[in-house]
């Protein structure tokens, strides 16, 4: 079977799309993906203008930015392109990104079978995407995402089913949940000082720099050891660290998450789903107003598994809510329950994988 990835790097969906696309692979599929500036994988890349003109319009002016998404999103251009990228390629199926509308009409134009994945919370796809601000200026494109969606072969949601509040919506009743795609490992507490990990979006969203000194301020007060990562970000300005707060740029959260006992970070659901897998608690602090982290931050606080708050709070009200989650034994206990559940199921990718290749639309060899 050969499948051809069609995406983009939108932040967060990078992850979860690489991750199906390398399990596919393992499994002797051929597999190549189009969108990525090249380095981003191992598997065979093919150039993919659209998509690409969004990462090498970052940190460039907001004007560049714009004009970027919006060619990708509803480019009739990006159409044509798609379509002869996938007719040029001739791959059995084609695997794209929901967000992408403007590649997606041209792959549903080819006839060859299409299966889209969903980066988050199913909530968040059919209320605040399809039905909110992003879906009604692309329908004033000739682009409605609903029913883009509808005519694919499968619509996978890379998501944990039992803590989406969009579950039981009529409107995501042929859609299916994998599960995430993200794994984690028990916790291993030890006796010493609560540590803290402070990892916003590795994204560079306006406004970022005040948020992370208000935290680092917050945490320097309190009898913690915190890790604050940027995850490569332009900042705009030095961040300064604590005696008890470490800066870091790069570091492998999965090395760091099973000795946490807090994560603060900014509702990204890539992220949230590897530290919840982890089974730690989590404070979320959305940075970017129009995307899933507020819902991500609400569904986290009603599961009982930690809090959020306005990335505009003050240090006295992160630090007062920093102390209320780690004295709260039931939230404690709650995440580590939820951690194993995640941990007892199969990863997502395995699921999405199996989805993909039994597909009775997709031709095998």
């Amino acid at each position: 079977m050969k499948a051809l990835f069609i995406t983009a790097d939108f932040g967060g969906n990078i992850p979860p799309t690489l991750a199906v696309a390398e399990e596919l692979a393992a499994r002797g599929a051929e597999v190549e993906v189009a969108g990525l500036p090249g380095g981003r994988t191992d598997l065979g890349q093919v150039a993919f203008a659209p998509a690409e003109a969004i990462a090498s319009s970052a940190g460039r002016r907001p004007v560049a930015q714009a004009a970027a998404m919006l060619s990708l999103m509803a480019g009739r251009k990006t159409i044509r392109t798609t379509s002869s990228l996938i007719r040029n390629n001739r791959p059995d199926v084609v695997v794209i990104d929901c967000m992408a509308a403007a590649p997606l009409r041209g792959a549903l134009s080819t006839g060859v079978p299409v299966v889209i994945l969903f980066h988050t919370l199913g909530a968040y796809w059919a209320r605040s995407f399809d039905r909110g601000p992003m879906g009604r200026a692309l329908r004033l494109t000739g682009i409605r995402p609903g029913e883009l969606w509808a005519r694919a072969t499968e619509r996978l949601l890379l998501t944990d089913r039992t803590l989406d509040p969009g579950r039981d919506d009529p409107a995501l009743h042929d859609f299916f949940w994998t599960g995430t795609t993200e794994v984690g490992t028990p916790p291993r507490p030890t006796e010493r000082r609560p540590r803290i990990l402070v990892a916003l979006s590795s994204t560079d969203w306006p406004g970022m720099l005040p948020v992370y000194r208000r935290i680092v301020t917050a945490l320097s007060r309190l009898p913690v050891e915190a890790t604050v990562t940027t995850g490569g970000a332009r900042l705009g300005g030095q961040l300064a660290g604590a005696a008890n707060v470490e800066i870091r740029d790069w570091v492998s959260h999965a090395e760091l998450l099973p000795h946490m006992d807090l994560v603060i970070g900014h509702g990204g659901h890539s992220t949230t789903m590897k530290v919840l897998a982890h089974g730690v608690p989590l404070l979320v602090m959305p940075i970017n107003a129009t995307s899933d982290q507020r819902l991500i931050g609400t569904t986290v606080k009603t599961a009982g598994l930690g809090d959020w708050l306005p990335k505009s709070a003050s240090p006295d009200t992160i630090g007062e809510t920093v102390t209320s989650i780690l004295s709260n034994d039931a939230v404690r206990d709650a995440a580590f329950e939820n951690g194993q559940r995640l941990r007892g199921l199969r990863p997502g990718a395995e699921v999405a994988a199996d989805r993909i290749a039994r597909s009775p639309h997709v031709r095998l060899p």
